[in-house]
């Protein structure tokens, strides 16, 4: 309640400081596309956070991650590499791999991206970014059961030549560059190319080599827009990203046993402070990525309807590389490399009459991922004497200099499906909505894993002593027993499977008056099934898919002639099979099964205000009365990175100075106790509970030509570990992937 009461006060004091000025200025329509057509926010029975351009540069979002912390709803956090990023809305979500899909859909300009680390790069020309929460399987398909992010990035420009260069410049030695031209060909014919450019050097200072979680990436965007006639447009897109940094290192504490060996390396004692951003690593966790994507957008629009083509073709490849014990101790090096591309066709046919709207689409999915490509995950061994210490003496017996794995897994996936929606306006003031969308998935997975050790327990289990097999199984190892095989078992199999789904939509507003509707909607969503890459026992290969249903009674309502906004939801969301991907009990190795039912239960509240001409308040609040495993093995566990009460605060003022004006915009958020770890009932210590403040600021000055600003991001300094891990069992540590210490910075902007 003391939390509560000090977010409510920092509000109030806001409201309270503006609000006797109050004039009748109003608030900017917001139009948005979650329903893959053009409306006003307030007249769809959809919750959706929306930012437009000007917010998003405004709040100096730069990439995913900033939208997250100013959307309570809403958590992006990633270990290891980007790809690995975990993206949750109303705390319903998982961390991204090659093989486990994600729970929220992230989509740019229509396309779908099959995996979370293909949209956690930089922003770059962007028109607006929708955050839809709650299922939205009908229209999206496929792994949007927690709810979805759609990203539109901007048009060519048809009627002049335009654009723009942005530069800034930050502590950490940051450096990004950004910039833009669009402008007429022909009279039918237009371009748009965008950039960015982004370096920063590390702020984990590593006291054993470079510093560590730097960013040195770039990417680039190019269109052509062809409209021959006024009822047909054709956009062709095509865009690159390339990243090269170390990254994704955690802060960490050691067992006493690590740490004075750490020490006798001639390396600084690194204490038991997980938050001093201080570290020594003598492997960078370097990461590498290249992506490459296309798409086509063909629209048609007659009277007698419209009809939309998107087709898109994307390719990655990756290499990640990490030491697991996160210290100059060698114990195990793993390289990760992955690859992917995707082929994508959805066709869709819309239509209005005068009591009707409807819509109805075919879609095609194929994609092939790929993880390791016959790369090897070596034991150095070098500091096994260390680890038979933190151990156990029984180490030696399954662990050797000189064990490593050669490993090849490739998962195929072919997606079709139909879908269908429709509104119908029952006199002035009633909208029935219903959907449905059927689809069929088939999935092959060619798993290869090959472990060579020498250790004395890689050999037949049937030649060691059952009391040795009774000691190993107690410290979760099972054979076959090498300590690269008690994460990866030999295996050499294909497997197959195929589901069919129906997933649906039902709602129902009413138009209280021309500022005000009501609505109730239930709905459904399926998140793919599929198998494990090469962790677990064979019987553990497969896991089913997982089912969403969710129901909502909200309200949405402009007042004050259009100068205070009010927007809630209550809703209640039940996932059946849930997919849970945890650490295996060895600490090894990640898991995924379904681990039974889930419910959350909750509200969102997002307010909008006018007190001033020149100022806008802004208020976003999540509160989850439930959000944990009804059933299964870890029943009446909070789910994790879901807070009970989670909050987000902006204002931005805006005084005229010469030809322009000075803007000043604040962002304070917050989350509540969540716990950072997704691990098991069993696994979870106090480390792994914590909450989170943030405080962002922007002062600046802007005209139709020039934009100058300072910026501050977590100017708090705020302490916060994103996500924490289960203790790696080998040398004892504890991994705290820290959110980045306070920065900023200047940007000069100039439009032309």
């Amino acid at each position: 309640m003391n939390t509560i009461t000090q977010h409510a006060s920092v509000l109030a004091l806001a409201i309270y400081s503006s609000g006797a000025l109050a004039q009748a200025t109003a608030l900017e329509e917001i139009i948005v596309t979650a329903t893959k057509q053009a409306e006003s926010l307030q007249d769809i029975a959809v919750t959706i956070t929306a930012f437009s351009e000007n917010t998003i540069r405004e709040a100096n979002i730069r990439d995913a991650a900033d939208v997250a912390v100013l959307t309570p709803s809403l958590n992006i956090n990633s270990n290891i590499s980007p790809f690995s990023t975990r993206i949750t809305i109303r705390g319903i979500g998982t961390a991204g791999s090659t093989f486990l899909e994600p729970s929220v859909g992230s989509f740019v300009d229509g396309v779908y991206l099959n995996r979370t680390g293909l949209a956690v790069s930089d922003l770059v020309d962007i028109e607006r970014i929708e955050v839809l929460q709650g299922p939205q399987g009908t229209l999206y398909g496929k792994n949007t059961n927690a709810g979805a992010i759609s990203i539109t990035t901007k048009s060519p420009n048809m009627l002049e030549t335009e654009g723009h260069l942005e530069a800034t410049m930050g502590n950490y030695a940051t450096q990004r560059v950004t910039a833009s031209l669009s402008g007429p060909i022909t009279d039918t014919l237009a371009y748009r190319v965008a950039g960015n450019s982004h370096k920063r050097d590390g702020y984990l200072e590593n006291l054993a080599g470079p510093d560590l979680n730097d960013a040195d990436d770039w990417n680039i965007v190019g269109k052509l827009l062809w409209e021959p006639a006024d009822e047909l447009s054709i956009l062709l897109k095509a865009s690159r990203v390339e990243r090269d940094m170390n990254c994704c290192s955690p802060d960490s504490v050691h067992d006493p046993i690590a740490e004075q060996a750490i020490i006798d390396r001639g390396q600084s004692p690194l204490g038991d402070d997980p938050f001093d951003h201080k570290t020594s690593q003598d492997f960078p966790s370097p990461f590498e990525q290249e992506s490459t994507a296309a798409s086509l957008h063909i629209a048609y629009d007659a009277d007698w309807g419209t009809i939309e083509s998107i087709s898109a073709w994307d390719d990655y490849e990756l290499e990640s590389e990490q030491e697991s014990s996160r210290s100059v101790l060698d114990i195990i090096y793993l390289n990760q490399p992955q690859s992917g591309n995707s082929v994508s066709q959805e066709l869709r046919f819309s239509n209005s009459t005068d009591h009707v709207d409807y819509m109805a689409g075919l879609y095609y999915f194929e994609q092939e991922t790929r993880e390791f490509e016959g790369e090897l995950s070596a034991l150095a061994g070098a500091d096994g004497p260390v680890a038979i210490q933190i151990w156990g003496p029984q180490l030696a017996l399954i662990s050797a200099p000189g064990d490593k794995s050669f490993q090849d897994n490739v998962f195929e996936t072919e997606t079709m499906a139909l879908f269908g929606r429709a509104t119908w306006h029952v006199g002035n003031n009633w909208h029935l909505t219903g959907g449905i969308r059927w689809s069929k998935e088939d999935k092959d997975a060619d798993l290869f894993v090959d472990v060579q050790s020498t250790a004395f327990t890689a050999q037949d289990p049937e030649n060691i002593p059952p009391p040795l097999l009774a000691l190993l199984a107690q410290q979760g190892i099972f054979p076959p027993f090498s300590l690269l095989a008690a994460s990866r078992p030999e295996i050499d199999q294909s497997f197959d499977r195929s589901s069919d789904n129906v997933d649906w939509l039902a709602s129902a507003s009413y138009d209280l008056n021309a500022d005000t509707m009501v609505f109730a909607s239930a709905s459904t969503a399926t998140k793919s099934g599929g198998f494990n890459g090469v962790a677990g026992e064979p019987e553990q290969r497969e896991f089913d898919d997982e089912d969403t249903t969710s129901y909502e009674l909200g309200v949405k309502s402009t007042l004050l002639e259009s100068r205070l906004r009010i927007n809630s939801t209550l809703f209640f969301t039940k996932i059946d099979n849930m997919q849970s991907s945890q650490q295996a009990d060895n600490g090894l190795g990640q898991l995924t099964s379904n681990q039974g039912e889930a419910e959350v239960a909750g509200i969102d509240l997002q307010l909008d205000a006018l007190p001033l001409p020149n100022l806008t308040v802004t208020l976003g609040l999540q509160y989850l009365d439930t959000y944990e495993f009804t059933a299964g093995p870890d029943k009446g566990l909070d789910l994790a990175f879901a807070a009970e009460l989670s909050g987000s605060l902006a204002a931005t003022l805006v005084l005229p100075l010469a030809d322009g004006g000075v803007y000043l915009r604040t962002d304070y958020s917050f989350m509540g106790n969540h716990t950072t770890n997704p691990a098991s009932a069993a696994q979870l210590t106090d480390k792994d509970e914590q909450d989170r403040k943030n405080l962002n600021m922007t002062l600046g000055w802007r005209n139709d030509s020039w934009n100058i600003s300072v910026w501050g991001k977590n100017l708090t300094d705020e302490e916060y570990a994103a996500q924490t891990l289960v203790t790696f069992p080998l040398t004892g540590m504890d991994a705290y992937f820290l959110v980045p210490p306070r920065t900023y910075g200047a940007t000069l902007r100039y439009y032309f």
